[in-house]
């Protein structure tokens, strides 16, 4: 992105569509939601537990018999990931 919206400015300033004293404020602030998007959806749970559950290292994760959580209860359930069970 670091490359790609500065380059997008560029042409826009070239274009007209944005003041050239704007484009450094317009550039950081497409920065900025764009990181702000990508790092809500990088930590949610259900991201955490697949990040979790993709190390070699980590050979089960163990819930509670009735997780409370619904990513937790979708992990569980889902069979694409099989390190992820409930308590016996």
């Amino acid at each position: 992105m670091r490359i790609f919206v500065p380059t997008g400015i560029a042409w826009a300033v070239g274009k007209g569509y944005v003041p050239a004293g704007a484009a450094g404020d317009v550039g950081a602030a497409i920065l900025a939601v764009i990181g702000a998007a990508w790092s809500y959806s990088a930590h949610t749970d259900s991201a955490k537990l697949a990040a979790v559950t993709a190390l070699p290292d980590v050979k089960k994760i163990i819930t509670v018999a009735s997780p409370v959580n619904d990513a937790v209860k979708a992990a569980m359930n889902d069979a694409s990931q099989p390190k992820v069970a409930p308590v016996l």
